[in-house]
C-alpha cells in the first residue's frame, strides 16, 4: 500500500482552517473596509490628546496602526493601509487638547477622515480607496483560503472511502 500524501488529522485541520480564515478574509474584511458614504460615518468633534504607534510584534518596524487618544476618553484607531510618513509627521505635530474632527468607520469604527482647525490630516476618499483595495487583497486571500480547505476536504473524504473499502474488503 501506498503512503498517503496527507495524514487525515493534517488534511481536517486544514480544511477547519481553511474555511475558518477564508470566511474572516472573504466576508468579514469586505464588511469591516465596505465602501460608504460620508454621511454613514460617526462624526466626532473632540481633543486630541495623544497618539500611539501599534507594531508587529514580529516585525516590529512595521506599524499595524495608530491609536488616538482622545479627551472624551475613547481611543480610536488609524487602520495600517493609511499610515505613511505625513500622516506620522501630521500626528506629531498636533498639540495636546488641539480641537480634532473625526469620522469613523460605521462597521469597523476605525478613523476614515481626521481633520484638525488648519487641514486634513487624514482625507476621506484616500482612505476609502485604500480600505477597499485592503479588501480586494484579503477576498483574493480568501478565495485561496476556501481552495485549501478543499484540498483538505478531498483528503478527508479519501481516507474516509480508503476506510470504507478495507473494512468491506475483510
Amino acid at each position: 500500500m501506498r503512503k498517503d500524501p496527507m495524514p487525515l488529522g493534517l488534511a481536517v485541520g486544514v480544511l477547519i482552517v481553511g474555511m475558518f480564515l477564508g470566511s474572516i478574509f472573504t466576508f468579514g474584511m469586505q464588511f469591516w473596509n465596505e465602501k460608504v458614504t460620508r454621511e454613514s460615518c460617526t462624526l466626532i468633534e473632540t481633543q486630541f490628546v495623544s497618539y500611539k504607534e501599534i507594531r508587529q510584534p514580529k516585525r516590529p518596524m512595521e506599524i499595524k496602526e495608530i491609536a488616538i487618544d482622545c479627551s472624551n476618553g475613547e481611543r480610536y484607531f488609524i487602520d495600517g493601509v493609511s499610515i505613511n510618513t505625513d500622516l506620522r509627521n501630521a500626528l506629531s505635530a498636533l498639540s495636546e487638547f488641539e480641537e480634532i474632527v473625526l469620522l469613523l468607520h460605521p462597521n469597523s469604527n476605525t478613523i476614515v477622515e481626521f481633520s484638525n482647525e488648519n487641514n486634513y490630516i487624514l482625507m476621506f476618499d484616500d482612505t476609502i480607496s485604500k480600505l477597499g483595495n485592503e479588501a480586494t487583497g484579503f477576498l483574493l486571500l480568501g478565495i485561496f483560503m476556501y481552495f485549501c480547505s478543499l484540498v483538505g476536504l478531498y483528503y478527508t473524504v479519501l481516507h474516509i472511502v480508503r476506510k470504507r473499502k478495507a473494512k468491506m474488503g475483510n
